[in-house]
C-alpha cells in the first residue's frame, strides 16, 4: 500500500527537507487518540522510516524504527515477541507494507487505547493464523518468544553469556508448562482453543512471565501494556 498522502513532512534527514502537510496531520489527529503534537511527531517518524515517503515501510524498516517510538513506550518492542507481530497487525490490508494511516491508527491503540483495546490487539497477536481463536501451539509459540526475549535482556544486562541451545530448550519447556496450565484451567469444553474472553481471563491473572539468571530477574509482559 505504501504512502498515499502525497506531501512529505518538514523534517531533516540526510540534508533533505520534507514539507509537513498540516491537513493530513489534522485528519490523523481526528481519526485517532493522538493530539496534534503527537500526530505530527509520528507523521515525521513515518516519513523518516520510509525515506520521505519514497519507499514502502516494509517489515525490516519498521523493525529498525521501533527504537524511535520511545514516546509511545514501544522502544523495547524490537526485543520482544510482539515486535514482528506488530507489523502484521498494523498491515491491515496484508500487502506486506504499512502506510501512514495504518501506522498511526495502530499505534493509537498501543499508545492511547483502553485496556480492553490493548487486550484485543494482544489476542490478535497470539492468533497467528487469524481464525479468531488461540491454539495451544500458538500460545506456546508466543510464550517461548517471551521467555527468550527475557533471557536475552538479562544476558545483556548482566554480561552473562547464555548458551543458545540451552536458552531455546528451557524457553520451550517453560512455554509449554504455561500453555498447558492455561488450557487446563480455561479450555473447559476441551475444544483445544481459547476464545478472546478465555484469553482475557488468563492475561489478567497472569500479566507477565519472569525470567531469572544468576539471581537477576526480568519481567516480560505477555500482552501489549
Amino acid at each position: 500500500m505504501g504512502n498515499k498522502q502525497g506531501k512529505s513532512p518538514n523534517n531533516s534527514k540526510g540534508g533533505k527537507k520534507y514539507k509537513i502537510d498540516n491537513d493530513v496531520v489534522k485528519q490523523l489527529q481526528e481519526s485517532t487518540n493522538f493530539d496534534k503534537v503527537e500526530a505530527k511527531k509520528l507523521y515525521e517518524v513515518f516519513y523518516d522510516l520510509s525515506n520521505g515517503g519514497k519507499e514502502p515501510l516494509n517489515r525490516d524498516r519498521f523493525k529498525e524504527g521501533l527504537t524511535k517510538l520511545e514516546s509511545c513506550g514501544l522502544k523495547n518492542l524490537d526485543n520482544s515477541p510482539f515486535g514482528d507481530r506488530l507489523f502484521d497487525l498494523l498491515d491491515t490490508n496484508k500487502d506486506n507494507t504499512v502506510d501512514l494511516q495504518e501506522f498511526i491508527s495502530g499505534l493509537s491503540i498501543l499508545c492511547k487505547g483502553t485496556a480492553e483495546e490493548k487486550l484485543e490487539l494482544s489476542f490478535k497477536a497470539y492468533d497467528i493464523d487469524g481464525n479468531g481463536y488461540i491454539t495451544k501451539s500458538e500460545l506456546s509459540q508466543m510464550f517461548q518468544q517471551a521467555w527468550i526475549s527475557g533471557f536475552k535482556a538479562l544476558s545483556y544486562q548482566t554480561n552473562e553469556e547464555v548458551n543458545k541451545d540451552d536458552l531455546n530448550n528451557f524457553s520451550e519447556e517453560m512455554a509449554q508448562i504455561f500453555a498447558d496450565g492455561a488450557f487446563s484451567s480455561l479450555d473447559v469444553n476441551g475444544d483445544g482453543k481459547l476464545s478472546f474472553n478465555e484469553f482475557k481471563q488468563f492475561a489478567m491473572s497472569h500479566p507477565k512471565i519472569t525470567a531469572t539468571l544468576n539471581g537477576s530477574k526480568r519481567d516480560v509482559p505477555i500482552t501489549f501494556d
